[in-house]
């Protein structure tokens, strides 16, 4: 373990322990047997590094996952199977980092934190629909949304039983359980509506498993395009159409203005999410926003 992974290591277990707010830098330069100036050669601020430990136990459970790929004897359901049981020892392994999660993070006004956890959230909802699709095939895309929440809803019952309230469960067992129940009603789908559909889940389907954020312009400028896509395929009128469209231009050219008009982009926000289709990506807007305006 290098030093970098050291003061990562210590700093989950005492937010973990004491809460995020709680702990000191020094106290964490303490623990790891260093000086503060060292610390803060490795992370810029104690915001930084709880940041950086929220990405690297994120990532490295997917490598772990990934892993599993690399065993061609496995079925496509296998590997199903052993990648969730690898992710589930991951968290009974990690119990400081999961206690952190759930725990000791600072409140949720903040703007970076918020985003990202928004990200790892994302992150794994679109890791569950590769899964899903990888194992059982094209007879789930029609119903890939709504599977996979309650796949996702049914391992986490489990993990939160295993993890916070010590229960002595098998993991292989579980998983298998889950899947087993999940073929069965797979089978017995096909003449169901799903709730979920691809256009109510766009969010999800253009996101890409990567915690490494664009530029605050760029997201910016993929969000209003976002928006420019949804406003396009929803049912309205023309006339609110290309009002819409407009308002979406004005915003994106205020938001880059060198002296930009937070009474208008404020408007304009505000007249886009009247329109219910499209509050997601305006709320991701604001927070981008929010971001910029605290650094």
């Amino acid at each position: 373990m290098n030093k970098k992974e050291e003061i990562m290591q210590s700093a989950t277990h005492l937010f973990s322990e004491k809460g995020y707010s709680s702990t000191s830098v020094q106290e964490i330069a303490n623990d790891c047997g260093i000086s503060k100036g060292t610390l803060y050669s490795f992370f810029n601020s104690k915001e930084e590094l709880l940041i950086q430990v929220i990405k690297h136990n994120h990532n490295k459970m997917l490598q772990q996952t990934m892993n599993v790929n690399l065993d061609s004897s496995l079925s496509a359901k296998e590997r199903l199977i052993q990648k969730l049981v690898v992710q589930f020892d991951g968290f009974r392994k990690n119990k400081d980092f999961m206690g952190m999660l759930l725990r000791a993070l600072p409140p949720r006004d903040n703007p970076q934190i918020s985003l990202l956890m928004k990200r790892i959230r994302i992150a794994m909802v679109v890791w569950y629909k590769e899964c899903l699709i990888e194992a059982y095939g094209n007879k789930v895309e029609p119903y890939i949304w709504d599977l996979v929440f309650m796949f996702q809803g049914a391992l986490k019952e489990y993990a939160t039983l295993a993890v916070h309230e010590k229960k002595d469960i098998d993991f292989q067992s579980a998983v298998r359980f889950i899947v087993g129940h999940f073929d069965t009603m797979i089978h017995h789908t096909r003449d169901l509506e799903p709730v979920l559909t691809s256009q109510e889940m766009v969010e999800y389907e253009s996101f890409e498993i990567d915690l490494e954020p664009e530029s605050p312009k760029e997201q910016i400028n993929q969000l209003m395009e976002d928006l420019h896509g949804r406003i396009k395929n929803i049912s309205i009128r023309e006339e609110s159409r290309q009002d819409s469209i407009l308002a979406i231009q004005s915003l994106q050219k205020e938001i880059h203005a060198r002296e930009p008009r937070r009474f208008l982009i404020k408007s304009l926000l505000l007249y886009l999410a009247e329109i219910e289709e499209c509050k997601p990506l305006v709320r991701r807007v604001e927070t981008i926003l929010q971001t910029l305006q605290t650094k």
